[in-house]
């Protein structure tokens, strides 16, 4: 029958077609996406790519830097991490490594001026470069590291008064105590403190407790012996020999290090028979135990001097060995000691001549 109706055709419509209008802006649609995409992936790999140039370049800078600090190129380590924070002023890592750069400048200073130029004038210039850099690390530090940075402050303004000869105010004794005062066992704000106490006529004994405390620390080794050395050699307050033979004595039994200028100028200083009068030999020489004493005194005594013939030296040592004997108590021994000196024909050219004729006498009839 014709008005019959085929099973499944009721409600069935055919499927639109799409107009190509429509599939063209989907293409175009899908592409823009696909382009978006790409841009953004290529924006990215992009600021990577220059991200890692920059910290290349920067990791570069930081290890001429390093590499300049650690080869003792103090001035050009601090020029150098000052390129880096030009990039970034917050990157630590450089902010800390031109602090610790500057204060191994501080303690290593030296003047090397043109010729011409004043020392004072060449001084005041790297101390220009380096003070503000110990001031913002001051600023930004906090414990025993801001004692460390306040007690390097100190010394530069020591150096701008002592060597520069620019600054006459109190600023270096105030920063030097107050670093003790921020770490009483700090060893830079002790070394420092007690060596500028020696150096400008302070308390001697209150100079000595400083360097023994920095001394105990263990730290900063050479630092503190140039320190201890160099603050009591020439000092003629009485003590001074005594203390400075208890830090050579100490050096020797830890084997560190003392180089053969240092070593004459402290036997001239200590030891020397055409210098030294009795009680400041006798000092020297009861400073430590009679075995360290003479131990210490060989040690001293075992650079080459090319101006003391062999003869010289064993008759040196011989009477400074008669010296310790006496002040160790063992006065025949030292008597005896004395008459062999007394009947060496060499002795009549060698000015303690006198003094051994005197121990002689001293001695003989005690």
């Amino acid at each position: 029958m014709e008005n019959d109706i085929q099973p499944g055709a009721q409600g069935a419509q055919k499927p639109e077609k799409a107009s190509p209008l429509k599939v063209i802006l989907s293409w175009v649609g899908g592409a823009t996406a696909v382009l978006g995409l790409i841009g953004s992936l290529s924006g990215w790999f992009h600021t990577f790519d220059s991200h890692r140039t920059q910290r290349a370049e920067l990791n570069a800078k930081m290890a001429v830097a390093q590499g300049q600090l650690k080869q003792g190129e103090y001035r050009a380590s601090v020029r150098s991490y000052g390129d880096v924070l030009k990039t970034d002023p917050l990157y630590s890592p450089a902010l800390e490594g031109q602090l610790d750069a500057a204060m191994l400048w501080v303690e290593n200073f030296q003047v090397l001026g043109r010729d011409g130029e004043k020392a004072a004038d060449a001084a005041g210039s790297l101390l220009d470069e380096m003070m503000p850099v110990l001031d913002a690390g001051l600023a930004r530090s906090r414990g025993s590291r801001a004692a460390d940075v306040q007690a390097h402050l100190g010394w530069a303004h020591w150096l701008n008064w002592h060597i520069a000869e620019r600054e006459f105010g109190p600023s270096a004794v105030q920063n030097l105590r107050a670093a003790v005062e921020r770490d009483k066992s700090n060893v830079y704000a002790n070394a420092m403190l007690g060596n500028w106490m020696l150096q400008n006529n302070g308390n001697f004994q209150e100079a000595i407790g400083h360097l023994n405390t920095a001394a105990a620390t263990g730290k900063a080794r050479p630092l503190v012996r140039e320190m201890q050395v160099g603050g009591l050699l020439h000092d003629e307050v009485r003590g001074a020999r005594a203390e400075l033979v208890k830090a050579v004595n100490d050096m020797r039994k830890n084997g560190e290090a003392l180089d053969d200028g240092q070593k004459r100028r402290i036997l001239g200083f200590c030891y020397n028979p055409g210098v030294t009068n009795s009680e400041e030999l006798g000092e020297s020489l009861s400073a430590v135990p009679e075995d360290d004493a003479w131990k210490t005194y060989l040690w001293l005594d075992d650079s080459q001097d090319e101006d003391q013939t062999e003869k010289t030296r064993s008759l040196s040592r011989d009477f400074i060995y008669a010296n310790l004997l006496e002040v160790s108590g063992k006065h025949t021994e030292a008597l005896e000691k004395y008459r062999l000196l007394q009947r060496d024909p060499q002795i009549k050219h060698f000015s303690f001549k006198d003094r051994v004729d005197d121990a002689v006498k001293r001695l003989s009839q005690s």
